[in-house]
């Protein structure tokens, strides 16, 4: 039952703060919360680990050889993210309705660079943390490699449709959730080889920063 909280929370924390509350700052404090405070109750307070050990089970270890396929499979994957988007665009997106979309939720106004810097630097670093950190390392005391890249990278994705789907043109909001997936496997796989979440976590900037751009030179 543990486990099952565990993989459903960050869905219920977006579905929480978008589709009940209508607020993207208030999911942010639900969402990131959750990823950030949840790992390190569990290892810290129940686990009664240090700090540095907390950190440790959960992936944060240097490794070269993640970092550099971390930041090549990041460059392409902000090249795919915003040249694809930037050719398929008006079929995508439709802007108008997408920014009444965004000042309904509060992604408007003064507020919205931090919102950026957030989805940039905040949302992959606690992301990787909790899903190929924290939920990888504890499935796998208790299944198989490949059910546990299953699990995290299935998981992951399952909250992202509660943000494309309103966000793109159908159908293309359903299948923009396929890569997401396939990150999510791509990262599992870095973390399961390397024992590390330093180059998912590079790759993973290196895509959002790439859907950011789309939003600055596309939408904004």
């Amino acid at each position: 039952m543990y486990i099952l909280l565990l993989l459903f929370g960050p869905t219920l924390m977006i579905f929480l703060g978008l589709q009940v509350m209508s607020s993207v700052p208030l999911t942010f404090i639900l969402f990131y919360g959750w990823l950030l405070f949840l790992p390190f109750i569990e290892r810290m307070w129940i686990k009664n680990e240090s700090f540095q050990l907390a950190t440790s089970y959960m992936g944060f270890k240097q490794n070269s050889q993640s970092m550099k396929l971390g930041i090549g499979s990041g460059v392409l994957a902000f090249i795919s993210i915003f040249g694809g988007l930037a050719w398929l665009q008006k079929y995508v997106i439709n802007v108008e309705e997408l920014l009444i979309l965004l000042k309904e939720w509060g992604f408007s106004g003064n507020i919205v660079l931090w919102l950026i810097l957030i989805l940039v630097v905040i949302n992959p670093i606690l992301e990787e943390l909790y899903w190929r950190g924290f939920m990888h390392q504890k499935l796998s005391s208790h299944f198989h490699t490949y059910i546990v890249t299953l699990f995290t990278a299935t998981f992951y994705s399952l909250y992202h449709f509660l943000s494309v789907i309103p966000m793109f043109e159908w159908p293309w909001n359903v299948f923009s959730v396929i890569p997401v997936f396939l990150a999510g496997v791509f990262w599992s796989y870095m973390r399961q080889k390397w024992n590390t979440i330093v180059g998912g976590i590079i790759s993973h900037v290196l895509a959002d920063l790439g859907i950011i751009f789309v939003y600055l030179f596309f939408v904004a």
